[in-house]
């Protein structure tokens, strides 16, 4: 009889535990599917550029999954966009230490350290970023190294990379535009302005691109078509510091052919 019981007991505490592990099993899937639901928030706010709405968001994702890297990354995406650049610094350093392999990591914090004046270090990740095989990484690491060369102000190495860049997707709005910096800063307006009206014909509502083919324009005393993409730049960006200095720029040219 006593045999049974423990029988019985044994049974009982088996059944107990088993439902323990079922109920432990059942809080965890919810969790893991909250979590996920807000990293999947992160990123949707990232990249429709509710730069600070993202951050908030990775910081509360990565208090339930501390060990993600893909969040560290996210946020010091989100807090360089907002030009915290120390923060977002110790971000990427936390998700290139918990994944070195990933280059788009590398990457980043090579573009943080830029912004840094960091420019050996950001160097190092350019150059461990060389070796991916993948477009994306590739495109995006050339037009980086374009703007670390802008600068150091290397314009003809930034005019290379942007090339590069340029070679491996053409249609690369941000590619054009750095060529056409780095052609511009050494004096080249009418390449200069090729490149800007390229970007222009890409993406016409590009506000900044209106801008600098406007600039470039009235450099070059050609008032009346510079000024027609001025106005431009301010009706595209009536608010923002772009539209502010088409403004400015179309009051210092007016009445000017």
């Amino acid at each position: 009889m006593f045999r049974r019981g423990g029988g019985m007991v044994a049974v009982m505490v088996a059944l107990l535990s088993l439902l323990t592990a079922c109920s432990a099993k059942t809080v965890k899937t919810k969790t893991s599917a909250e979590v996920l639901l807000n990293e999947r928030m992160a990123a949707v706010l990232l990249r429709d550029g509710r730069f600070s709405d993202a951050e908030n968001t990775y910081r509360d994702a990565l208090k339930a999954d501390p060990r993600n890297p893909e969040l560290y990354d996210g946020l010091g995406v989100a807090l360089l966009a907002q030009g915290k650049v120390k923060e977002s610094q110790d971000s990427l350093d936390k998700a290139v230490k918990l994944s070195p392999e990933k280059v788009s990591y590398r990457i980043h914090r090579a573009i943080a350290r830029t912004e840094a004046s960091r420019y050996l270090e950001a160097e190092e990740d350019f150059k461990w970023a060389d070796s991916s095989t993948v477009p994306e990484d590739r495109l995006e690491t050339a037009i980086n190294r374009g703007r670390l060369r802008l600068r150091q102000k290397d314009f003809d190495r930034a005019e290379s990379e942007f090339a590069l860049a340029m070679s491996l997707e053409p249609k690369s709005v941000p590619a054009v535009m750095g060529r056409g910096v780095a052609r511009e800063s050494k004096g080249d307006m009418g390449a200069a302005a090729e490149d800007y009206l390229e970007a222009v014909r890409l993406e016409p509502k590009n506000a900044q691109a209106n801008l600098r083919l406007g600039l470039v324009l009235v450099t070059m005393k050609k008032y009346p078509l510079g000024r027609r993409y001025l106005e431009r730049a301010a009706e595209l960006d009536p608010e923002g510091e772009i539209g502010m200095k088409a403004r400015v720029l179309l009051e210092s040219t007016q009445g000017m052919k």
